[in-house]
């Protein structure tokens, strides 16, 4: 790429990337340790070694499912006003990131577990703030039954929020039935009528689908679930030390993945979410935060656009330890990465660490974030209205426009944060900004109410549960 040219990839450069990526997958192949997967690979064209349970790709079986692939998909939600279309051109819309242990005290700065109250909070939290158009369940509490703990979490999300919601839930097949049970008591419909719920189906870097998972997820798809094929390979350690090297492998494991679904049920609602990451290899922690990792999710993001496939980017990953300068950076940078390389939604607010630990003050300021970089991307209209050569002519050189009509109409049309400070300088000397977030989220939690469920709907929801645990 040309030194100056570091804002987009070329079209030659996006057809260089994706021929390396057809040959990964029609040279060294996926690891797909699952029968039924395997047999619908084959069915389709692909080359299958069963003794190893691999699966190479044919080319022209790539294109072929990606002709199939929706250009556009629906993500309803409980209260359809919430209702989003991926795809259609929109605005961009945003997320939560997910799914955490950690919760800190904004004021004290203490990390602890995070407890159900928690749960349930940050759900209405997210719930009652325009900015995050709908959910990851991103708190999932250490003392959760660990049998039935992926319902519970989805549970409380379906009860505490009315918007669209996404989870990685479904770990074995046997608890795909449950999970239907509780998503369409919770629409009132079936999810291929009311799609209310998509599910991440996270390849284990690099290049392998695993089992149970797989099993899970193409029970769900055929039940009408809406399927997000999520890649999160780390360079340096389970991706090559380069970012194409990284963006390589994020491509081919989700082309894998809409090979697989599209084959299962052609033309079915997908979504692809890049999340490339980065390895410190001082420490061998993973990085969300650097710069490369942000490159590197501009060119998955703009590979995936190129594809004609709805896709969300990952952003906002700090690696940060606190709720910091270094947080706000390092998720703006990762957003505006995101957002520029036409993304038609973005992850991943209100955590610090790496994405392990959630603040609700990082919740709240991350909602103005959000604002801003939806107000920039916006743009500007370039016409003959907006340009008000009258009033410059009429105010001419050593005037001031305070007093023009354009003024005083167009006043209120700049961004209104909510949280972040416009103050004189000594109004600002003992106010922290952290602070005021966290009374904001405090002050959030107390006055707003989140749209109930349909009638019977908990009791559905419950006796799923209670079925599902007694099974086991």
């Amino acid at each position: 790429m040309a030194r100056h040219d570091v804002v987009s990839t070329g079209e030659g450069e996006l057809a260089f990337l994706h021929e390396k990526t057809l040959w990964v997958l029609e040279h060294v192949g996926v690891s797909v340790p699952c029968a039924r997967a395997l047999d619908l690979l084959a069915e389709g064209g692909a080359v299958v070694d069963r003794e190893n349970q691999l699966a190479r790709l044919p080319q022209a079986l790539v294109a072929h499912c990606l002709s199939t692939a929706p250009g556009e998909v629906l993500l309803a939600a409980r209260d359809s006003s919430h209702d989003i279309r991926l795809g259609a051109g929109g605005r961009l819309v945003c997320c939560a990131d997910g799914e955490g242990t950690l919760v800190a005290d904004d004021a004290t700065g203490v990390v602890r577990d995070a407890t159900l109250e928690d749960m349930r909070d940050v759900c209405r939290l997210y719930d009652a703030l325009p900015e995050i158009d709908f959910l990851w369940t991103s708190l999932a509490a250490p003392a959760l039954d660990p049998v039935t703990g992926p319902l519970l979490v989805d549970a409380i999300a379906l009860r505490e929020s009315s918007k669209h919601l996404q989870s990685v839930s479904p770990k074995t097949p046997a608890m795909v039935p449950a999970l239907v049970d509780m998503l369409e008591a919770a629409a009132g419909d079936s999810l291929c009528e009311r799609p209310i719920y998509s599910f991440l189906h996270c390849t284990v870097a690099p290049l392998q689908h695993d089992p149970a998972i797989t099993e899970a997820s193409l029970d769900l798809v055929a039940a009408g679930a809406t399927i997000c094929l999520t890649s999160m390979p780390q360079m340096g350690s389970t991706a090559p030390m380069s970012v194409l090297g990284l963006c390589t492998v994020v491509l081919a494991e989700l082309l894998s993945g809409v090979v697989l679904f599209q084959l299962a049920r052609p033309g079915g609602r997908l979504v692809v979410e890049p999340m490339p990451g980065a390895t410190d290899m001082r420490t061998g922690q993973y990085l969300g935060g650097a710069p490369e990792v942000g490159v590197a999710n501009r060119i998955c993001v703009e590979m995936c656009r190129s594809y004609g496939l709805p896709t969300i980017g990952s952003g906002s990953t700090t690696d940060a330890n606190g709720v910091n300068y270094q947080a706000g950076a390092e998720s703006m940078l990762l957003w505006l990465s995101v957002a520029l390389a036409g993304a038609d939604g973005l992850l991943a607010s209100s955590f610090f660490n790496g994405s392990r630990v959630l603040s609700p003050a990082k919740v709240v300021l991350d909602a103005d974030a959000i604002g801003m970089l939806q107000r920039y991307i916006g743009g500007v209209p370039i016409d003959e209205t907006d340009v008000l050569l009258e009033d410059i002519a009429a105010v001419g050189p050593g005037g001031h426009f305070l007093g023009r009509n354009s003024t005083r109409a167009r006043a209120g049309g700049l961004f209104a944060p909510r949280v972040f400070q416009r103050r004189q300088l000594g109004d600002a000397v003992d106010t922290v900004l952290v602070r005021e977030a966290a009374e904001r989220a405090h002050e959030i939690l107390g006055q707003h109410e989140v749209e109930p469920l349909r009638d019977g709907a908990d009791r559905l929801i419950d006796a799923a549960i209670a079925e599902y645990r007694g099974s086991q």
